[in-house]
């Protein structure tokens, strides 16, 4: 389904405005050549000199909306990117990523590094992240969209808050077909073998979580490392708590108990850390893995890439996925968020050492326009 600009700005941005009051977003006068967002800047002045000025003194900043992880639109997870930011200051663009209500918003600037491309900041609701996945990923199309990658250009280099950032891209019929991130080696932090009360802390009981209760040595035609732990904090740019578990029922019927949780986390001396469950129980589909990101309220990730290159690396480490597969990771998540997403992973490994992590997908434009402050 092909959404147009007026069509996007009712229906993609209509949804969002269920709940929230009527004067934080206005639709600008009809006949406009792409819909624009009235949004109030909070939280801070700004001395805004970038982006399109009107007779209204007002300052316009063009943005495109993709659908990340996924081929299709309306699936996936949704992303805006302004490409055009220049003049922003800090305060405006957390205002702006909060008035989209979408978890997080990219804003694209000239290189600020050496060896750098673009320096590319992330916005979640709430503050400002050095390192995200599907807004990394988002943002390669965005720009390959705008004509500011050429086609056929086969890596640029972002400026991410975590350092430099290689995003590597293929194409096909001239149009970008997929790109692929490196995220940075595994941190591997913390483990809990506590089994019962990590099972708790998810709503499950401890046999529902155990991959191996009676010292199996192979679970899904996979053989297993001698001690697989319950969970363990994993870093590839950001920390998560990996945590996997036998089966996609499990995964499905898992429920985030905060304060159990942070009790176990505080007893293990681990600070709070999102938990990432996932399983190598295959389903109907293809993919290798099934996974979520467990919330503690609020709208579910429906696509988490910074937590699917700790996770891909925890499987092959731990055997849970075979070595010569390592390199060609699935995990299918979203699907209860009604947003199935598809994160690939590729795991360079050594015995059980991680050399490399990339991870990667496909992006879908579903709309544009501008942000007028």
């Amino acid at each position: 389904m092909k959404v147009s600009r007026r069509e996007f700005g009712f229906a993609g941005f209509g949804a969002l405005m269920i709940g929230r009051s009527a004067e934080s977003l206005a639709l600008k006068a009809a006949g406009r050549s792409a819909e624009s967002l009235a949004l109030r800047a909070q939280g801070g002045s700004a001395s805004l000199s970038g982006g399109s000025a009107s007779l209204s003194g007002e300052r316009s900043y063009r943005y495109v909306h993709l659908d990340v992880f996924t081929d299709r639109r309306l699936a996936g997870n949704q992303l805006l990117v302004f490409v055009d930011p220049a003049g922003l200051e800090t305060p405006t663009m957390q205002a702006m990523t909060k008035e989209s209500n979408y978890s997080e918003n990219t804003f694209v600037f000239p290189p600020e590094q050496s060896g750098t491309d673009y320096r590319v900041r992330i916005f979640t609701r709430t503050a400002e992240t050095p390192f995200a996945g599907h807004p990394t990923i988002g943002s390669a199309f965005a720009l390959a969209h705008v004509g500011r990658i050429k086609p056929g250009t086969s890596r640029v280099v972002f400026g991410l808050g975590v350092g430099p950032t290689p995003i590597d891209l293929e194409w096909a019929n001239g149009k970008l077909a997929f790109a692929w991130m490196t995220q940075l080696n595994p941190t591997f932090g913390k483990s809990i073998t506590d089994a019962n009360a990590l099972a708790a802390a998810i709503g499950l009981t401890g046999a529902a979580v155990r991959l191996n209760p009676d010292r199996a040595t192979t679970v899904h035609s996979v053989r297993l490392q001698p001690d697989v732990p319950a969970g363990q904090e994993v870093n590839c740019g950001s920390n998560f708590f990996i945590m996997p578990l036998p089966s996609r029922q499990a995964v499905d019927a898992a429920v985030l108990d905060r304060a159990r949780a942070d009790a176990v986390f505080a007893a293990a001396g681990i600070q709070r850390r999102g938990i990432y469950v996932f399983t190598t129980e295959r389903g109907q589909d293809d993919a290798t893995a099934y996974s979520r990101l467990l919330s503690a309220g609020g709208i579910e990730d429906p696509a988490t890439g910074s937590a699917a290159g700790p996770a891909g690396c925890f499987a092959a480490k731990y055997g849970l996925v075979p070595a010569d597969r390592a390199g060609s990771i699935v995990f299918l998540q979203g699907v209860l968020a009604g947003r199935p997403s598809r994160l690939h992973v590729k795991v360079g490994i050594s015995g059980s050492d991680v050399t490399s992590v990339k991870v990667g997908g496909a992006s879908v434009v579903v709309g544009e326009g501008s942000v007028s402050i």
